[in-house]
C-alpha cells in the first residue's frame, strides 16, 4: 500500500498540483537530531493512527534539518499509509489556506506542510492563521495536522516584539495577541547548531552511504569548510559533502 506523490499548491494558478516524493533525504543520513525525528514521527504515527496529536512548530537555526526531517517523514509514512494526503503550501500563500479547503474536496486525512515561516511588521496573516488552525468552518469538516518549520520561535523577529511591547497601550492588544499564535501549537521543536563531533559523524555517515572511505583528509577539509561558514548544521555538512565529490569526480 503506497501513497507515493503529495498536493502543492500553485499560488499562482490557484490549483493544487500533485508532486511525486523527489529528492527526499534519507533520515538515516540525519545524524544528532535523532530526538526530534522520534517526536515528529511519533506525532505523525498517532494522527494517522486516530491518536491524540498535536500541530508542530519546528523553530531554530538554518539549514538545521527541520524541512528535511517533514519531508523524510511523510515521505515514509507515504510507504505504509494510504489514508492521508500531504499538502505543502509557500508561507506568501498562507491567506489561501481557507479558499482551499472552501474549494477543494478533500476524502482523506491531511498533513500540511508549510515552509519557513515567519511574519512581518503589520503582516495580518496570523489572524487568519490562528483562525485556520482553531478550525474555522471551511477546514471543520477535515482532520488535519499542520507542521511548520520557522528560524523564529514566536514566528516573528525580536525586535519587533521588544517594539510592539514598548509601544502598545496594553500587551493584550498588541504582543500577546501575536505571540499567542505560536501557543497554538501543542508540540514545540527545537533545532540548533551541532557539535564538532555531529557533524563530523554527519560526514562520516553520507561516506559510509555512499562507499566512500571516511579518513584524516576528509575529516580536515570538512572541517575547514564548516569553519568558513560560521556554523555546524546538517545542511553545512551536506553542501561540504556535494562539494567534495564534485572536487573528486565522484558520483552520488
Amino acid at each position: 500500500m503506497k501513497n507515493r506523490s503529495l498536493l502543492c499548491w500553485n499560488g499562482s494558478k490557484k490549483n493544487l498540483e500533485e508532486i511525486p516524493y523527489n529528492n527526499v533525504l534519507d533520515l538515516k543520513l540525519l545524524h544528532g537530531v535523532d530526538s526530534q525525528i522520534f517526536k515528529i514521527s511519533h506525532n505523525t504515527e498517532n494522527f494517522l493512527n486516530d491518536l491524540s496529536f498535536n500541530h508542530a512548530l519546528l523553530w531554530g537555526v538554518r539549514g538545521s534539518g527541520k524541512s528535511s526531517i517533514v519531508r523524510g517523514v511523510i515521505s515514509e509514512f507515504a510507504n505504509n499509509y494510504n489514508n492521508f494526503i500531504a499538502l505543502e503550501i509557500n508561507s506568501e500563500d498562507l491567506s489561501d489556506l481557507p479558499s482551499i479547503f472552501l474549494n477543494f474536496k478533500f476524502e482523506k486525512k491531511i498533513i500540511i506542510f508549510i515552509d519557513d515561516l515567519s511574519f512581518e511588521q503589520n503582516d495580518r496573516r496570523y489572524i487568519q492563521f490562528k483562525s485556520f488552525i482553531e478550525g474555522s468552518f471551511y477546514n471543520s469538516k477535515n482532520k488535519f495536522l499542520i507542521y511548520v518549520t520557522t528560524n523564529r520561535r514566536h514566528l516573528m523577529k525580536r525586535d519587533m516584539i521588544d517594539n510592539e511591547r514598548s509601544s502598545a497601550i496594553s500587551q493584550d492588544e498588541g504582543i500577546e495577541e501575536k505571540l499567542s499564535l505560536s501557543d497554538r501549537f501543542g508540540l514545540w521543536i527545537s533545532f540548533h547548531n551541532l557539535s564538532k563531533e555531529d557533524f563530523l559523524l554527519i560526514i562520516k555517515n553520507y561516506c559510509e552511504y555512499y562507499n566512500i572511505s571516511f579518513n584524516y583528509e576528509i575529516k580536515e577539509l570538512a572541517l575547514k569548510w564548516v569553519f568558513t561558514r560560521g556554523n555546524r548544521t546538517g545542511r553545512s555538512a551536506n553542501q561540504f559533502f556535494k562539494e567534495y565529490c564534485s572536487e573528486n569526480k565522484i558520483k552520488i
